[in-house]
């Protein structure tokens, strides 16, 4: 393979994108080392078992949510290992959304695209919305703990509004800094990890749980007789901690020679996570001394950290660390968000797409994208005045969504033939690849059924699932605008495959000796049609 400088490099990323339809309008400011810390702190997988140790210890006690947490990471990581051959394909910012349409045949490619595109926007905003609940709910468990009063609905969402909020200044006034501060939060993530791990072992050490409830037992809180069921119900709550592994697609523009370096962005932080979230959960499981406590506890995680340590202050500050290390996922979770609304708009498949796909000249990211989200995710938490239910059918709708829109492109492929589609690539699943593809689809298949169960029994107004009432109402929604809309005007992004199939070459093997098209490479200031 012939050795390229970085301007050669640099000029080759931007053939590559102009040859997928789309210019340079970003800076490629991040290294595979920051995007990889802003991609660790959005899946940040120890904290989204963290926060959702409850569910999992409700639905198959501590054997069922220890166990769950390795099958849940190691069917992720195949989900991702198909992700990330795609990104290597084609890497551009709208991944999902823009390899359905890749993928797809000539007659389904724009409704395919359509359909997958506003599925990973709905999953994002759902996102957002979870984790900012519990950064909300973690700082309201740290002041009851030390003040004494009655927590309204309206405190919460407050919280939650300021918090999605600032996560919005992080994103917009502070995006030069964004690089900075995944590397920040990605330091203080993995020193909070192993400096609670090592508190919960040593100060839990003489009133721990035994290692038949770390290990084999898995009674179920739920009203479910059925152990494998409850396991599977803990598996798909473990998910949680595993979404995001997408984050480093959404954000191929910003980081040079994306097709080779992407993949890497998107398998090594969840390996990582894979190897510190089985740790942390056995420490927590490790830690309880009465587990019917931390069921009936508002925050679990904070009933954990108190009967380790035996101290409300030590609690306090190490829930502390915890929401600082979670408000650095709402923060990432919001950048990949504003990138992939900004990439669908890029091809006006959204309404109004023009002001959404605009690149702020002064922040250089897509600023109007950001404030939509924000918006959007504000008034989606008014739920929380009205139903607890549906915000938490919302939360499940997350995984669905954003699982679902994975595996799309990948579900195609299994009927399609992979080697007449897929171009060469970096990153290659090779003769593994249908195998590892159709794993994925049946996985996702299996959770989309599994969370329109309902949790308990007996079945409650109270207690049901309306995930899938959810799921039905928003994509109506979606459906309905494409007839009223797009269908017939929507066409997909515009690409030159002469060019594609030219820049592969280039990137691959021969530089660009023999390109003859100059890439639009961006500069500081300059006006396009994709900056405003």
């Amino acid at each position: 393979m012939t050795r390229h400088d970085s301007s050669d490099a640099a000029k080759i990323d931007a053939l590559e994108l102009e040859a997928a339809g789309y210019t340079q309008a970003m800076p490629r400011q991040f290294s595979v080392w920051s995007l990889g810390a802003l991609s660790f702190t959005l899946t940040c997988t120890w904290l989204g078992t963290g926060a959702s140790i409850g569910l999992g210890l409700v639905d198959s006690s501590g054997g069922g949510a220890l166990w769950s947490i390795l099958l849940g990471g190691v069917m992720t990581l195949v989900i991702s290992a198909g992700m990330a051959e795609l990104a290597s394909c084609y890497p551009v910012a709208g991944a999902q959304y823009y390899w359905t349409f890749m993928v797809a045949t000539d007659k389904y490619k724009p409704f395919a695209s359509y359909i997958n595109g506003w599925m990973t926007i709905l999953g994002w905003w759902l996102a957002i919305g979870s984790v900012s609940n519990f950064v909300a709910s973690m700082i309201l468990e740290i002041a009851s703990a030390w003040y004494t009063f009655e927590r309204k609905p309206w405190q919460l969402y407050l919280m939650y509004v300021g918090v999605i909020w600032l996560s919005v200044a992080m994103n917009i006034p502070g995006s030069r800094l964004l690089p900075y501060y995944s590397q920040l939060v990605f330091v203080v993530s993995v020193i909070t990890l192993f400096g609670t791990m090592i508190a919960l072992f040593v100060t839990a050490r003489d009133s721990h749980a035994p290692a038949s409830f770390m290990f084999a037992d898995t009674t179920s809180q739920t009203g479910w007789t059925n152990e494998g069921f409850t396991f599977m119900l803990a598996t798909g709550n473990a998910v949680f901690g595993y979404l995001g592994s997408d984050c480093g697609a959404h954000l191929c523009e910003e980081i040079a020679q994306p097709s080779k370096n992407v993949p890497k962005v998107i398998m090594l932080p969840l390996v990582m996570g894979l190897l510190t979230a089985f740790p942390f959960a056995a420490s927590l499981i490790y830690s309880i001394n009465d587990l019917s406590a931390v069921l009936s506890a508002g925050m679990p995680l904070m009933e954990i950290y108190y009967q380790a340590t035996g101290s409300r202050a030590a609690a306090s500050v190490m829930l502390a660390f915890f929401a600082f290390c979670m408000f650095g996922c709402v923060v990432a979770v919001g950048t990949t968000a504003s990138r992939t609304i900004w990439a669908v708009s890029r091809d006006d498949a959204l309404p109004f797409s023009a002001a959404w796909k605009a690149v702020h000249p002064t922040f250089n990211m897509p600023a109007n994208s950001m404030l939509l989200t924000g918006t959007c995710v504000t008034l989606y938490g008014l739920i929380f005045l009205g139903s607890t239910t549906a915000f938490a059918a919302m939360v499940n709708a997350t995984i669905l969504f954003l699982q679902t829109s994975c595996v799309m492109p990948q579900a195609i492929l299994l009927f399609r033939n992979r080697d007449e589609i897929l171009p060469e690539r970096y990153f290659s699943l090779g003769k593994f690849g249908p195998f590892l593809n159709a794993i994925s689809v049946a996985w996702v298949v299996f959770l989309d059924v599994l969370f329109c169960f309902p949790v308990f029994r007996p079945v409650t107004p109270e207690n049901m699932s309306y995930v899938s009432v959810v799921l039905v109402g928003l994509m109506t929604i979606v459906v309905i605008l494409w007839f009223t809309s797009k269908k017939g005007k929507f066409t997909g992004p515009r690409i030159n495959m002469e060019l594609m199939n030219a820049r592969r070459r280039a990137a691959l093997h021969e530089g660009l000796e023999g390109i003859e098209v100059e890439p639009q490479v961006w500069k500081q200031g300059q006006e396009s049609d994709e900056k405003v």
